[in-house]
């Protein structure tokens, strides 16, 4: 740890003035508002301050990067210039001499370019003088609640055992966010390295005995070991490993018949970022979380995954609304220079829906970060799910999936059930591993898009959801197909629509139709494209829906497709299928108005059956089942349906059929 302590008596009046005279001469670097007016305020407590330095305080070589890291940049980067100014560390004579005025170097920040410090007044107005120094910012400390989950008891084990024992109670979110069809498939996040940042993380349970950790550092206490309490004996539960222990199981444990993570068998790099040990008043460490994307970065890691977030802090330093700009926060810059990285940045959305925030929090706010949202199980917004937008009108969050009820490890040993956001943010880092894996060649930018786009409302996103429930198989872009949309035809008029299936494939998948009705059929044309074909009819359905599938033997994707078939452009009332032998609909467009009655007469004038809309409330269709007034069937014939609408007296002629 790099700390000094220094031993100086309480500041007088006259030399306080001194100070204050000092921070705000000419000739010295300038504070910022919320520094100078905690001073005055405070003149002898230590302050948590990020000193900013000039551009030529970096060293003149650049840190050593891996060479997966360098691998990971190649993706995006030409091979010469994979290494830029974010990559030079500062000076270590500069850091020594701020460290030689302050009590306590915290971080050195290269991206940032400053030093996070702790210090009196004197000693701040002493850094000031340094002539490499350019600005001094308050470092705040959150008095948000923590990292927030629910914890759930666990249900009573189930008469009937899982359909997959190896997955135990984790089968449910496997399939939740379809990370199990890409598990069938033998995937596992193999050769992926994670880097989660969070509090600490109890890795000898029992779940992570196969758990491949390369690398692990306390940015909290400055050494190479996540797991313990690191809190005072009032605090000795073992809370400061419990929510890191939870979001590790729920991507990285692999226990069979208990636990399967979504991606076992990746690679982890576990940074404890987070302090919980100070009881109702939780900080909450921005500068650690920048330390340890830059970790994770050096590294190589492929995805940082972090359920925390930020926006409440003390002395009227918290972020306000149009923080939410996605280039304030600490936290997200520092998520928007990992992403320039080729680093995918997954963060929790937050669970301050219904509070007096009510927004997201940050880092999520970040346009190149995925904020999840979570769902419950039977995939309605979670009630605690933040939402979006940001401040700048970005739909947020990005993508939602299950954080209710996620079975994970718990940090004094067994299992449990969870909830929150922070529950729903590894999934999809798991997911995305498993996507890695499958096409080591995508990129974070491609790999954050698909992501988008294979949601189940990518075509009509909202800040709620986003862009709706995350599709791990989809997202990892074996194959799927392009957005069909719904297709409308007219009588006697053949309509083709194209289709196209997209993926990593190298044999082109074979597309085809199930259920398909009567008048349509599907044609392939060659690789990843096909003709969809309609020939409306009589013998038609007015409605009908039907799949498409593109097939690769061992993996296949399907849409679900709605087909209209109107009688002729003009008609408001049609009715189908024409003949009939059981039931025909009558349906409505809703330009024709609300619907009042519908009359069945037999060919000789006689009433046969009649529906009456007492209610006034518009109807879509209505179904006669070929019955009279009576309720008893009626004989084959031709039959004449009356239907009045607000606007329109329609007449139309249907046949009955054994």
């Amino acid at each position: 740890m790099l700390s000094r302590l220094c031993r100086s008596k309480p500041l007088s009046i006259a030399v306080l003035l001194v100070v204050l005279a000092a921070i705000t001469h000419a000739n010295t670097a300038p504070i910022g508002e919320s520094l100078a007016a905690r001073i005055a305020t405070n003149p002898n407590a230590g302050q948590s301050v990020w000193v900013y330095l000039s551009a030529d305080s970096r060293a003149d070589q650049p840190i050593a990067l891996t060479d997966r890291a360098l691998r990971r940049r190649a993706r995006v980067d030409p091979a010469g210039h994979l290494i830029d100014s974010l990559d030079y560390p500062i000076r270590t004579d500069i850091v020594n001499q701020v460290h030689d005025i302050v009590d306590t170097v915290r971080h050195v920040s290269r991206w940032l370019r400053a030093v996070s410090v702790e210090a009196t007044a004197q000693q701040l107005s002493a850094v000031q003088q340094l002539p490499f120094v350019d600005s001094l910012e308050l470092l705040p400390t959150l008095i948000a609640p923590g990292p927030v989950v629910t914890i759930e008891k666990t249900p009573a084990a189930q008469a009937d055992p899982p359909t997959d024992a190896d997955y135990g109670n984790s089968l449910y979110q496997a399939q939740f966010c379809r990370a199990r069809r890409l598990h069938d498939l033998g995937l596992s996040g193999k050769g992926v390295l994670i880097a989660l940042l969070d509090t600490g993380f109890e890795y000898e349970h029992e779940a992570f005995g196969s758990l491949n950790l390369i690398a692990q550092r306390d940015f909290i206490n400055h050494d190479d070991s996540v797991r313990g309490a690191d809190c005072p004996e009032a605090y000795s539960n073992g809370w400061q490993d419990f929510h890191g222990t939870l979001v590790l199981g729920a991507v990285g444990a692999y226990q069979p018949g208990d636990l399967i993570g979504i991606a076992y068998g990746a690679e982890y790099a576990l940074a404890k970022t987070e302090i919980v040990c100070d009881g109702t008043e939780i900080r909450r460490e921005e500068d650690n979380w920048l330390a340890a994307a830059e970790w994770a970065d050096s590294l190589g890691a492929d995805i940082i995954s972090s359920s925390l977030g930020y926006y409440a802090f003390q002395s009227g330093a918290s972020y306000v609304f149009s923080d939410l700009d996605g280039n304030t926060a600490l936290t997200t810059r520092a998520a928007d220079w990992a992403a320039s990285r080729n680093i995918l940045v997954i963060t929790s959305a937050g669970n301050t829906r219904h509070t007096a925030w009510n927004h997201i929090t940050t880092p999520a706010d970040a346009d190149s970060a995925i904020a999840v949202g979570a769902a419950v199980t039977d995939s309605v917004l979670a009630g605690f799910s933040s939402p979006g937008p940001t401040y700048d009108g970005r739909i947020k969050p990005d993508i939602t999936t299950l954080g209710n009820m996620v079975y994970t490890a718990r940090n004094v040993g067994g299992y449990t059930r969870a909830g929150g956001t922070s529950l729903a943010a590894p999934l999809v880092a798991g997911g995305a591993a498993l996507a890695l894996e499958h096409d080591s060649t995508l990129t974070a930018a491609t790999l954050a898009y698909l992501i988008r786009q294979t949601g189940n409302m990518a075509n009509n996103p909202n800040n709620d959801y986003g862009y709706g429930l995350y599709d791990a198989a989809r997202a990892a872009n074996i194959v799927r197909l392009l957005p069909i949309g719904d297709v409308t035809a007219y009588l006697d008029q053949t309509v083709r629509v194209g289709i196209t299936a997209v993926g990593w494939f190298e044999t082109p998948p074979f597309i085809s139709g199930i259920d398909l009705p009567q008048g349509v059929t599907i044609q392939n044309l060659g690789p990843g494209a096909a003709e969809l074909t309609v020939l409306g009819s009589r013998e038609q359905n007015p409605t009908e829906r039907f799949a498409v599938i593109a097939d690769l033997g061992y993996f296949a994707d399907t849409q679900w497709v709605n087909m209209n078939l109107y009688t002729t452009e003009s008609d408001l009332v049609y009715a189908g299928p024409n003949p009939f032998a059981d039931s025909v609909r009558i349906f409505i467009r809703p330009e024709a108005g609300v619907f009042q009655t519908a009359t069945v007469y037999a060919s000789s004038g006689e009433k046969v059956w009649e529906t009456v809309n007492s209610s006034a409330v518009s109807a879509d269709d209505i179904t006669w089942y070929g019955t009279n007034r009576h309720g008893r069937e009626v004989t084959p014939g031709v039959y004449i349906v009356l239907v009045v609408t607000e606007r329109q007296t329609a007449r139309l002629k249907l046949l009955k059929t054994d």
